[in-house]
Order: structure tokens, then sequence, then C-alpha cells
């Protein structure tokens, strides 16, 4: 009997070594993509798809990786990237209807591609329309977006006021009208109002920890900032929440701000060594001597 358990065991165990693979592809491919490495996230993330074609996160993973080298890439790659892409977020799809994220990332092709790559808004509101079916809140996000890329500011923010008024307490809904406001109207002080009652509805939030951090760059008090953005760094952010690599750089500026050089260039050196790849926190590391 010890000895039948013992097999069961080792049997396990091997049965389980393609999945713990694959996870650490994941888990590699992710980190390449937070470092900005799209070539080398694809290629891990190809591995993870080969390994197991029927995980639709793989897919979207890929399909994630390949949308970002696209945007590197020269015209006729973009075309063959951004079809990879699409055909990636549609297998992702198909594998598991539920996967919101792929859904989106559907829905922000459909609303960029042009018509003779199968671009449509039409497509786009369709995907909006599944997405409100299963997540009412992201629902209102996925509209807001393709309205913001037609340029319909005012049908965008309605959104995103619709989103607030049927969830009140929701401080992700509360953060999502905080970041348009801050973005598309510059309106710091409407911002920072959402992001402290994101906050107050959920301290544990830690996005609207972040949010309420660098908006002190430009509105309120920055020992505050300071303070929200020093508290993000303990966190680990998950996948699509701001990096810490963006949270040194915010606190960076809040220094800069302060006349804190040495504090400013050590935050933002931190960034730079988080994620070499971004072009504002160099040019920042160049303000400070």
């Amino acid at each position: 009997m010890q000895r039948t358990i013992a097999v069961i065991a080792v049997l396990v165990g091997l049965m389980a070594l393609p999945l713990f693979a694959q996870n650490s592809l994941l888990d590699q491919g992710r980190a390449a993509m937070t470092r900005n490495d799209a070539d080398a996230a694809a290629a891990l993330f190809e591995k993870a798809v080969a390994q197991n074609p029927k995980s639709a996160e793989a897919h979207y993973l890929l399909g994630s990786a390949y949308g970002s080298q696209a945007q590197k890439a020269s015209f006729f790659g973009q075309a063959s990237l951004a079809g990879k892409t699409r055909d990636e977020f549609e297998k992702a799809v198909e594998l598991d209807p539920n996967h919101l994220e792929a859904r989106f990332g559907l829905l922000q092709y459909y609303a960029f591609a042009p018509g003779i790559m199968g671009g449509s808004y039409d497509k786009a509101f369709a995907q909006a329309a599944e997405i409100r079916k299963r997540d009412p809140l992201m629902g209102h996000r996925a509209a807001a977006f393709i309205y913001s890329n037609q340029k319909k500011t005012e049908e965008a923010k309605k959104e995103y006021l619709d989103e607030v008024r049927e969830l009140p307490k929701s401080a992700r809904a509360h953060l999502d009208l905080g970041v348009f406001v801050y973005f598309v109207g510059q309106n710091y002080k409407a911002a920072a109002d959402e992001y402290e009652t994101a906050l107050k509805l959920d301290p544990a939030y830690m996005p609207s920890c972040f949010r309420a951090g660098q908006v002190t760059v430009f509105y309120g008090d920055p020992a505050r900032g300071e303070e929200l953005l020093r508290k993000y760094l303990t966190y680990s952010p998950k996948e699509n929440e701001p990096s810490l690599a963006r949270a040194h750089y915010w606190l960076g500026r809040i220094f800069e701000k302060q006349g804190k050089k040495a504090e400013a260039k050590a935050s933002y050196a931190a960034s730079l060594k988080l994620n070499p790849n971004q072009k504002d926190v160099a040019e920042a590391l160049k303000r400070v001597p």
C-alpha cells in the first residue's frame, strides 16, 4: 500500500512538471514585459503556447507581446504583428469566453486597426457589450475607451460618471473617473478628489495609493504624495497595475519639485534600474546633477 501511494505521488509530480514549466515561462514572460523587452517576452510566451495550446492566458499574453513588438516595428512588420496580435486574442476568447482582458485586447485591436485589417467600431462595441455582461464596471471602461478613440470626450466621460453612479462604493470606479479627468481634462483637483474617495472606500486598493501620490506633483500636498508613493513601493503590483519603476519616477518628481535634487536623482536611478527603457525617466535624471 505504501509503495502504491509512493508511485502515485511520483506520477502526480511528473504530471505537474509541464504545468510548472509553463507557469515559469509565463512568469518570465511577464517579467520581460515589465522591463519593456517584448522580443524576449514573445519568445517565452510562444514556448508556453507550444507547451499548452489550450491555455487562454498564454495566448492572451502572447498577443500582448506581439502588440508591443508592433509598436516598434517597421510598417510591414506592424501589419504582420497586428494580425498575429488579433489572432492570439481571438484564440484566447475562443478558449475562455470569460477572459475579459483578452476581450479588452480584442476591443482595442478593432478600435485601432483600419478596416482593411479587420478594424471596426461595431466589432469593438460588440466586445464592450460582452464585457459588460460579465463585469459592468469593466464594461463602462471598455465603452469609454472606444469613445475616447473616436474623440468623443463627452460620451467617454459619461461612461465613467455612469460607472460611479451605478457603483458609488467601488474604489475602482472612482479611480477610473479620476484617471480620466487627470489625463483628458488635466483637472488635477477633480482627479485628486476621486483618488482620495477611492482610498477612503478601500485603503487596501493600492493603485489608488499610487495615483493619489502621483497627482501631488501637480496638485495637493507633496509630503502626502511622498508618503503614499513610499507605501506603494512596499507593495508587489499585479498585472496591469502601475509598476514600482513608475512609483520611483513620480517620487523623484516630488523630490525635484521640493528642490531635493539628491533624493530625486536616487529615485530616478532606482526607476531606471528596474526598467531601463523609460525615456522620460532618463531625461529627468539628466535634469538633476
